[in-house]
């Protein structure tokens, strides 16, 4: 068997090397489509659906709220520590439970300082995942999780030792400033061992309890607050509970203690509906064997649709190659024909068929898995690091490698098997017998070609109505109107407090280096704020507002930002009413506030609100002592799919992180080496990130949608060029019935009746093809409308415009093999047949 196989190798090998374009063709085909497919499920596999490499993952499990919390939240599917707690102590189903929250720190080693991702957790931590160290110790709750800041000390995560430190043991009791607050490195995590979040691995882990230290800019955030939602928790489930069993008894427990909540001094100025709404929680229970992963977050949806659009980029590739085999076998009828004759079983043509579909699999299979890895590497590029190191990598691992393996040879079954099926049942006598123009004019070989054209139409029409739509939605997003002028503006953002900076070390700080930027050549004007615009983040409070009663459930929450003098100016936001903020009102617990056109319209009904009065949270007692000074237009938040919030600005005082906003006179590139400049002479130890153009900024926020249309695109067209090939090549196989077309001429045919004859079967290959194409991607059209902004999905003039184009190209394919048949020369052809 083996030797059999082996030669059927080796005699399909010399069969496609005798037809070099046919085997270039078809493995570029199958490569394309491999290696589109192959590139995505890289990501999925390592966003969406790799396991962490941790001690029985299936058993751990995320536990979030939903529901009114009446107070801060500060991230995704945060909860508060007394809450941690009372899960640690008080859940029945859970053997062990952990918090978590990724921070930024800024660190000094042997006088050099960097800023780096850092992750506070609890004591247990590496316990209940089975994390063991490398060298030294991982954090206990014994030794780590006893004392209020007092812990001091440090687990490097194993990328980093061997990054920063090449390796060396005696990091170990090695002593580093984070935040400039002396630590003590413990020990080193496991090498292969991440942490909760598959894409992005902090590179040092502190105790949750230095929280003071390394969250210096929230001195507000008390521990015990239970109104403060800032930790992520995870647990582990004791043996015989699941997901589905686990969620009664927590959702029981979870009731006992807002009801508890409700006792507490916070919750007494809380009206009837604020209560009943509050005692509507739910503690939700999900699996997490995958970890939990904010790039997950932003991108699954949108890698699935890629999935699907790769497939159907497959699909059309191997009835491509199809179209192809059978153009192939048509080729050798007679020598199959012949096989036959000699005696050759048919199984025996059809195993020699298949395998060299699997010859041509195989070998588009490899260039495709290198098509993968660039084109894996291209995303990558495109995806914000924020300077820290994103942990997917390009470099095809065994399950990916598996994975190709799997569709190579899937591949080559389904576009193989039925063009060997058909090919291996010719009739001998019949096939030899007969011209070769009667014989390419009759059966179901061009019947079958022509349906696997009009199917490669019909998956062309919903990539590039697809691809169309996404186009069009990015093209809404990127016109839409910010508010803010966008052009020769720069950002970078600052972290004074993890440098050891006071309150008032830190306003002067940022005031001097304010007005050096303002005085440095080729800068028109500077400011900063607390909120970077236009990056996805939030601060927002609750606000009650001179003369107006709150409706119960009226959402009475503004999004905040704290700035400083001249933002507007910078950021070219017109003064609509009153004045900007100045120099006396940048101090401690100022009473004056800005607010937006839209907070004027909702609350003031368009009055002038200049004068009035607002106050931080919606009690009835709540005291009004903000004044409003002064009103400006409306200008995007988070970004164009938010749209527009009501907005409440503040001073900007303290040691906060400040984002800058620098307005140049020319391009934006030339202030950057200015910017580094006038910080280093201000203080060189301050790291500076997050440097680049707003518009940038807006692009990187927008990622998703650019991903999504850029690779929508370049799949549509692939498809398409895919489809005119196979079409090219049907028309191409019936302007071989040299007999019939030499007849008609012979007849008095005139030549443009010739062309007519097979564009008029272009045309009805192209309407049989939309006739299925155009329903199933208006229909395909709302599964995708949570990806598109501006846009409806069944979109007419992009469904006629995809059309339009593929009407064109179907025409251009079908042209030339028709101005070949209209020059056929009828006595040449009668004589050939």
């Amino acid at each position: 068997m083996t030797s059999s196989s082996t030669s059927d190798v080796r005699l399909a090998i010399r069969s496609l090397s005798r037809s070099p374009l046919f085997a270039t063709v078809a493995i570029l085909s199958l490569a394309l489509g491999i290696g589109a497919n192959t590139a995505i499920f890289t990501l999925i596999d390592q966003i969406v659906l790799r396991k962490l490499p941790v001690q029985k993952p299936e058993e751990l499990v995320m536990l979030y709220q939903q529901g009114a919390n009446n107070g801060s939240n500060m991230g995704t599917r945060m909860q508060s520590y007394p809450m941690y707690q009372d899960l640690q102590k008080k859940a029945e189903p859970l053997a062990d439970v952990l918090c978590r929250r990724l921070v930024p720190a800024s660190i000094s080693i042997d006088n050099q300082t960097e800023r780096l991702e850092a992750e506070l957790v609890s004591g247990n931590f590496f316990t209940l995942l089975g994390v063991k160290p490398a060298i030294g110790r991982v954090f206990n709750s014994q030794e780590d999780d006893q004392i209020y800041q007092g812990h001091p000390v440090v687990v490097l995560s194993h990328t980093y030792w061997v990054n920063r430190f090449a390796r060396d043991p005696g990091v170990i009791g090695k002593k580093m400033l984070v935040n400039d607050y002396p630590m003590t490195i413990v020990g080193v995590s496991a090498a292969g061992f991440a942490g909760i979040d598959p894409a992005r691995s902090p590179e040092i882990r502190i105790p949750v309890l230095m929280k003071p230290v390394m969250m210096p800019e929230w001195p507000w955030l008390h521990m015990d607050d239970r109104r403060a939602r800032w930790v992520q928790v995870f647990a582990r489930l004791k043996p015989g509970y699941t997901v589905e069993s686990a969620a009664a008894p927590l959702q029981g427990l979870y009731t006992q203690i807002r009801t508890y909540e409700m006792t507490l001094p916070a919750a007494k100025d809380w009206s009837a509906y604020s209560r009943e709404q509050f005692m509507k929680g739910r503690i939700l229970v999900e699996r997490a064997a995958t970890g939990f992963s904010g790039i997950r977050n932003d991108f699954s949806t949108a890698l699935m649709v890629l999935m699907c659009m790769v497939g159907l980029v497959l699909l059309i590739a191997c009835a491509n190659v199809a179209n192809l085999l059978i153009a192939r076998a048509f080729m050798r009828q007679r020598e199959i024909a012949v096989r036959l004759s000699l005696g050759a079983s048919r199984g025996r043509l059809v195993r020699q068929l298949l395998v060299e579909s699997l010859v041509l699999s195989v070998a588009g299979g490899a260039v495709g898995l290198g098509l993968a890895f660039v084109l894996t590497r291209g995303l990558l590029s495109l995806v914000p690091s924020n300077g820290q190191p994103l942990l997917i990598n390009a470099q095809p691992d065994s399950r990916i490698l598996l994975f190709t393996l799997g569709l190579t040879f899937l591949t080559g079954i389904i576009f193989g098997l039925l063009p060997a099926l058909r090919a291996s049942r010719p009739d001998p006598w019949t096939t030899l017998k007969d011209t070769v123009g009667s014989i390419a004019g009759t059966g179901g070989s061009l019947f079958l070609r022509k349906g696997l054209v009009t199917a490669q139409v019909a998956l062309g029409f919903l990539l590039l109505f697809g691809a169309g739509l996404f186009v069009r939605s990015l093209q809404n997003l990127k016109t839409t109107d910010t508010g803010v002028v966008l052009d020769n503006l720069v950002t970078f953002q600052l972290s004074p407090a993890l440098s050891g900076y006071t309150n008032e070390r830190a306003t002067q700080f940022y005031s001097q280096l304010a007005e050096r930027l303002r005085s440095a050549p080729g800068i028109a004007s500077a400011a900063f704020a607390t909120m970077s615009i236009l990056s996805g983040g939030e601060w927002d409070s609750s606000m009650s507002v001179e003369g107006h009663r709150p409706a119960d459930g009226e959402d009475m929450q503004a999004f905040m930002n704290a700035l400083s003098p001249g933002y507007f100016e910078t950021m070219k936001i017109p003064l609509l009413e009153g004045r900007d903020f100045n120099r006396m009102d940048v101090r401690e617990n100022a009473k004056v506030v800005i607010v937006n056109r839209s907070f004027v319209q909702h609350f003031f009904k368009g009055g002038s609100a200049v004068g009035k009065h607002v106050g931080w949270g919606d009690g009835p007692d709540t005291k009004l002592e903000l004044e409003i000074v002064g009103v400006v237009a409306d200008s995007l938040y988070e970004g164009p799919r938010e749209g527009v919030h009501r907005q409440v600005f503040i001073p900007n005082w303290g040691r906060n992180s400040a984002t800058f906003y620098v307005r140049t006179r020319t391009g934006s590139s030339a202030a950057y080496s200015v910017i580094r400049n006038e910080l280093k002479q201000l203080d060189s130890a301050i790291p500076l990130y997050g440097m680049k153009t707003v518009e940038g900024q807006l692009d990187e926020t927008l990622l998703t949608d650019r991903l999504i249309a850029l690779l929508s695109a370049g799949f549509g067209l692939l498809a398409t060029l895919l489809a005119s090939i196979g079409l090219y090549g049907v028309m191409a196989f019936v302007v071989r019935r040299r007999k019939e077309l030499g007849i008609r001429l012979a007849l008095g045919a005139q030549p443009g009746g010739v062309v007519w004859l097979v564009m008029r079967e272009v045309l009805l290959l192209l309407a049989i093809g939309l006739a299925v194409g155009v329903p199933a991607g208006l229909a395909a059209g709302r599964y995708v409308s949570s990806q598109l902004y501006g846009i409806n999905p069944h979109d007419p003039w992009i469904a006629i415009s995809t059309v339009a184009l593929l009407a064109i190209v179907s025409a251009a394919a079908g042209v030339i093999p028709a101005r070949r048949a209209s020059r056929i020369d009828p006595i040449l052809a009668l004589r050939y047949e």
